[in-house]
């Protein structure tokens, strides 16, 4: 997990004992952040200036500035002078006791590194209260997430591999706009060469990949050539990722992988997916940035689907998400992943399964004229059996269908939304104003 600075700060004329008493509280809360902390706290902007020098050679995701008592704002100031692009929250006490000695005063102290910060534009969040306090938690666990996966996008970078099929227009983007807004990089691979790349690989270099495709493939044809023409290009990509540190893929697939590849790519991406590389189909690059961005908000860097939105149906307020792959993990246990064909071509390997019940937060990064925003949704995957052919999903959303796909038309969003099981919106809402962007909240 990526560090988080925590710099505790105090001026020891006030309660000195109790802010460390506060001090020692919020470690053990924080106990499994991934924190880098001085052994006491800073009492002196010359102190402060100390550490920061001390861990300067750090990247850090984010810094939680905890105001344990009133600290004016030289203290915040060279905060803001050794990282004045790190997003920052401001934490403080509650004042313990009140009818005599002003104890802390550290209500004042979060009012003035707050009035300093907005003075410099520099992003920050804030929270007044005591770590015994549930808001308090979730507002730290929020903003830790949030910074950690900024930082992960702007370490980004994602293959793409070929071009986007005709007419696919909003699987392109701009190179700069996009390093521009998330620090993310792109890394172009030919199509063509790769297919050549993967029939050369032997047995041994995609040994793996095809004992993982028999682990999670029901009734998968081990002697068909499509098979090994599917292991083999799965292995290429994972090649491709460990060479060039790449974190997600935005892939060609059709017309290419069954005209000129002579397979189908829908277990290959299924299989990259389930193996948190994130693939998105049709070369998306926002689509992958989108799925990528779901995988490092959740817990445990979940599997996520992307798909598009296929059926409407207003009586259970649902849509039915599909597409041709998805993350073998994302399929209900009661039916598993089928060896299949791919539903239009006919021809092998192509995933059938349907998604499995749960909440889900679904996501698109959406590029217009005016830029970017994150469009966020909530909704719930019910228990049924496969809409379609191929992998999907009824995901009976909070807000009404009709009106959902209205606004998806009339504001031009693209037809590929991102999927992840939790409910991450309110993190996702941090990271767009870390980003400095805009959220759409349906």
């Amino acid at each position: 997990m990526n560090s988080i600075l925590y710099l505790p700060v105090v001026r020891r004329k006030f309660d000195a004992e109790a802010a460390g008493q506060v001090m020692q509280a919020t470690l053990q809360e924080l106990d499994h952040t991934n924190l880098v902390k001085p052994k006491e706290a800073l009492g002196t902007p010359e102190e402060l200036a100390q550490y920061l020098s001390d861990v300067s050679n750090h990247q850090f995701a984010g810094i939680i500035f905890h105001n344990l008592t009133f600290t004016d704002a030289e203290f915040i100031k060279l905060v803001h002078e050794y990282y004045p692009e790190t997003p920052i929250l401001l934490l403080a006490p509650r004042e313990p006791s009140v009818g005599g000695w002003l104890r802390l005063n550290a209500l004042t102290g979060i009012i003035s590194s707050g009035n300093y910060l907005k003075s410099q534009k520099h992003e920050f969040e804030h929270i007044y209260g005591d770590v015994t306090e549930k808001n308090v938690i979730n507002k730290i666990q929020e903003f830790t997430k949030s910074a950690s996966v900024k930082q992960d996008v702007e370490n980004l970078t994602i293959g793409v591999v070929g071009t986007y099929p005709p007419g696919f227009f909003f699987s392109d983007a701009n190179a700069k706009q996009l390093h521009a807004t998330f620090g993310t990089k792109l890394n172009h691979y030919e199509i063509n060469q790769a297919f050549d790349l993967a029939d050369q690989l032997s047995d041994p270099e995609v040994h793996d990949e095809l004992e993982y495709a028999k682990a999670n493939l029901k009734n998968l044809d081990l002697n068909a050539p499509e098979t090994f023409k599917f292991v083999r290009f799965a292995a290429l990509m994972k090649q491709y990722s460990e060479q060039d540190n790449l974190g997600a893929l935005a892939s060609r697939c059709w017309p290419d992988f069954f005209d000129t590849y002579h397979s189908a790519p829908g277990a290959v991406w299924s299989q990259l997916s389930d193996q948190q590389l994130p693939t998105a189909m049709e070369c998306d690059i926002h689509g992958a940035l989108s799925m990528y961005i779901l995988q490092q908000m959740s817990d445990s860097h979940a599997a996520t689907f992307l798909g598009d939105f296929s059926n409407m149906d207003p009586e259970d307020n649902t849509l039915t998400t599909w597409h041709d792959y998805g993350a073998y993990s994302l399929a209900n246990p009661k039916y598993g992943v089928e060896a299949s064909v791919h539903p239009n071509r006919k021809v092998p390997v192509s995933p059938q399964a349907v998604l499995k019940p749960g909440e889900v937060t679904m996501l698109r990064v959406h590029y217009d004229s005016d830029g970017y925003q994150l469009i966020v949704m909530n909704g719930k995957v019910l228990d049924t059996k496969a809409q379609f052919n191929g992998f999907s999903g009824k995901v009976q959303m909070k807000a009404p269908v009709d009106t959902l796909v209205d606004q998806f038309v009339e504001n031009g969003y693209e037809s590929h939304f991102a999927l992840v099981y939790g409910d991450y919106a309110q993190a996702l809402s941090k990271l767009a104003k870390m980003l400095g962007i805009p959220l759409v909240k349906y």
